[in-house]
């Protein structure tokens, strides 16, 4: 009679091999599928024309959880990468009613396509209408990123106006606030001559239900450089010591430094920050009765962003430091 325990007692060298096979796939799988991440998203909403306008979910957000993999979930945590969004596409609500419920679905969620989508909670939310409207909006100067350090940025928007149309109890309050579009971040890196470019439009916020008309604007971009001359009165002078063994003070405790260069720059110093600088190094330009005769060396926060620089008096004489001077 056969033994009912071979099967688990022959070749167990083998079966061990197979299990040990068997969890390292099933560990390679878990941490490809088994990760979850849960985020709190804001509803958008696409554009829908007609004589209602959105104002507005409530809630306006969702909690999302997500399952993948390990490098997936964590990409969600990175800053700079794209962010998964809720978005709804509404249709105008019938018997021109005020609200409307819209029920959640995984179709409603954009992400990676390493991710999936657990839960949605919750997965049924309130749309509210109101009549539509359509008012001319104002286009604030676009912020620039990368402006050179000797020149200014003058941007030129073309049109300096757009349609917008959406909530006209939403329109009414952006209005009375007397609110500007911004248009998407002017990158102007590693550019010195005007060029011209096309800016998108921004809608006031995310809800969405938003319609512009148009949606982009151009942008005509000129680098000017605005000299002007910044004088600094009362400027304290220091003294370098050197190692030499003599030490000295400065005869002058102040004086005036006058600056000429970019506009931007020059405003932006704070006086407190500038100084002058001597010391028996190789400044000295003659020597008299142990006096030293010194060239000032300014010290600004942009030294390197000025395109002159003087100081009054030019000269500043160093006397050594004895008993009797203390």
């Amino acid at each position: 009679m056969r033994n009912p325990f071979s099967f688990f007692t022959s070749n167990w060298l083998w079966k061990l091999l197979a299990l040990g096979l068997a969890l390292v796939v099933f560990t390679a799988i878990r941490r490809t599928i088994s990760y979850r991440q849960t985020l709190t998203l804001t509803v958008e909403a696409e554009s829908i024309e007609g004589g209602q306008a959105l104002t507005g979910f409530e809630p306006e957000v969702v909690s999302v959880t997500f399952r993948g993999s390990d490098a997936a979930i964590r990409k969600l945590a990175l800053s700079g990468t794209d962010v998964p969004r809720v978005r709804v596409k509404l249709r105008q609500p019938q018997n021109n009613s005020s609200t409307m419920q819209v029920k959640l679905s995984r179709s409603n969620i954009s992400c990676d396509s390493g991710l999936r989508v657990v839960s949605i909670e919750p997965n049924i939310i309130e749309a509210a209408f109101d009549t539509s409207a359509t008012r001319e909006m104002d286009i604030a100067e676009p912020i620039v990123n990368g402006t050179p350090p000797n020149a200014s940025v003058i941007v030129e928007l073309e049109p300096k106006t757009v349609e917008l149309t959406g909530s006209r109890i939403l329109l009414e309050e952006l209005v009375a606030a007397q609110t500007q579009l911004t248009t998407a971040l002017l990158d102007v890196s590693g550019r010195s001559e005007s060029f011209n470019t096309i800016l998108k439009v921004l809608p006031p916020d995310n809800r969405g239900g938003w319609t512009l008309k148009p949606d982009t604007v151009r942008a005509n971009v000129r680098f000017v450089r605005e000299d002007i001359e910044q004088t600094f009165k009362k400027v304290p002078v220091r003294v370098f010591q050197s190692a030499k063994g003599v030490h000295y003070a400065s005869e002058t405790e102040t004086v005036e430094v006058t600056v000429q260069g970019a506009r931007r720059d020059l405003l932006a110093i704070d006086p407190a920050s500038v100084f002058v600088m001597v010391g028996d190094n190789d400044n000295i330009l003659s020597k008299e009765e142990k006096r030293l005769e010194c060239e000032p060396l300014v010290v600004l926060p942009c030294t390197n962003r000025v395109s002159r620089v003087e100081v009054n008096p030019a000269r500043i004489w160093l006397a050594p430091i004895t008993k009797e001077t203390h």
